[in-house]
This record gives structure tokens, C-alpha cells and sequence, in this order.
């Protein structure tokens, strides 16, 4: 008798168990949190801007103006960004100039074809990258400008380079003849580099 009752205790017991079980099971598969959510839910609508807008970023070093095809946007700062809004769906062509001189440092042409904020980065200025691996140390000079003394198996920097044709020329540091010359075309807001060989 007292063997039956153990039995019967212990199945209530299991089928108690297999129930809670269940339960949990039912839960967890009903639980978006841990398996996502449900294929019901329909996936948010993209909304399309009423216009579309360019954002322009200057870490060109100095202040600059901002023109779109010809037109003055505006004047920005180095560091800052400012927002040509109401855009037509056409290929626009911006320019950044310096304001002193009206140089233009970067263009750019951008084809907006939707409402959408497209962007511009203005670089900082140009930089031409020496490379001495002639074998002896060089004295380097742009533009009939001595630049800097280049020891072999070291490279420098030329910062800040103006757009333009840039005449580079290596000459021996123990003797001053010339070992190479080169010129340089400074086209775009990028780094260029010069190696000696």
C-alpha cells in the first residue's frame, strides 16, 4: 500500500513537472524577446524626405566659401558643417574657395537623383610624401625652395602644397649635384608622394 502511494505521489509529482515544462516551452516560443519578432509585424515604411539636401564638411584648415554651380551658399568655418537644403534632382557642381583670394581648393560634382542628404568632405590641404632611397642623405627643394636635408632610408612631408605644377629636385648633400628632379601636377585635395631611387 505505502509502495502504491509513492507511486502515485511520485507521478503526480512528474506529470506536475511536465506541465510546468510545457508551460515554459509555450512561453519561450512566444517570446519575441529571445527568438524576434513575430513574421506579422510588418517592417516600417521608409519616408522620403520632402527635398533633397547636400551637408558639407570643412577640415580644409581655414574658412572657406561654399558655392553650388556658380552660386554663393555659404561662408564655413574650419571644423563645421552647414546644409544646402531644397536641392533640384540634377548634377550640381560645388566648389570651396578661399575667401581672400578666391582660390578654389576642392570641387566636386554631385548627381542627386533622390530626397535624400547626400554629403562632401573638404580635405585638409595637399601633402607630397619625400622618400629617400638613393643611398646617401639629399637636399630637397619645390619650387627653387629648399625644403628640408633627407638621409637615406627616411621620407618627410611637404604640408600644406598650393595646387599647380610642383617642380621637386634632389641634390647630393656632400657635393650639390643633382641626383632627381620631377614635377608634381597638385590636382586634387590628396596625398602624393615622390620616390628616389
Amino acid at each position: 500500500m505505502k509502495r502504491w502511494k509513492k507511486q502515485g505521489i511520485s507521478s503526480i509529482f512528474c506529470i506536475q513537472v511536465l506541465a510546468l515544462i510545457g508551460i515554459l516551452l509555450f512561453s519561450l516560443i512566444c517570446c519575441e524577446s529571445i527568438f524576434g519578432p513575430s513574421d506579422k509585424e510588418e517592417e516600417p515604411e521608409v519616408v522620403e524626405q520632402e527635398s533633397a539636401s547636400i551637408i558639407v564638411y570643412n577640415d580644409y584648415g581655414e574658412s572657406l566659401d561654399i558655392y553650388m554651380d556658380g552660386n554663393f551658399e555659404f561662408l564655413l568655418g574650419h571644423e563645421n558643417e552647414a546644409t544646402i537644403s531644397d536641392v533640384s534632382h540634377e548634377e550640381h557642381t560645388l566648389e570651396a574657395k578661399i575667401a581672400e583670394t578666391n582660390e578654389v581648393v576642392s570641387s566636386t560634382t554631385i548627381d542627386v537623383v533622390s530626397n535624400i542628404d547626400y554629403t562632401w568632405s573638404i580635405d585638409d590641404p595637399p601633402d607630397i610624401n619625400v622618400i629617400n632611397n638613393y643611398g646617401q642623405t639629399l637636399k630637397i627643394s619645390m619650387d627653387g625652395i629648399y625644403q628640408f636635408d633627407l638621409v637615406d632610408e627616411e621620407n618627410r612631408w611637404i604640408i600644406d602644397v598650393p595646387f599647380g605644377e610642383r617642380f621637386l629636385r634632389a641634390i647630393k648633400a656632400s657635393d650639390g649635384s643633382e641626383v632627381a628632379s620631377t614635377t608634381i601636377n597638385i590636382t586634387e585635395n590628396k596625398d602624393y608622394s615622390w620616390a628616389i631611387n
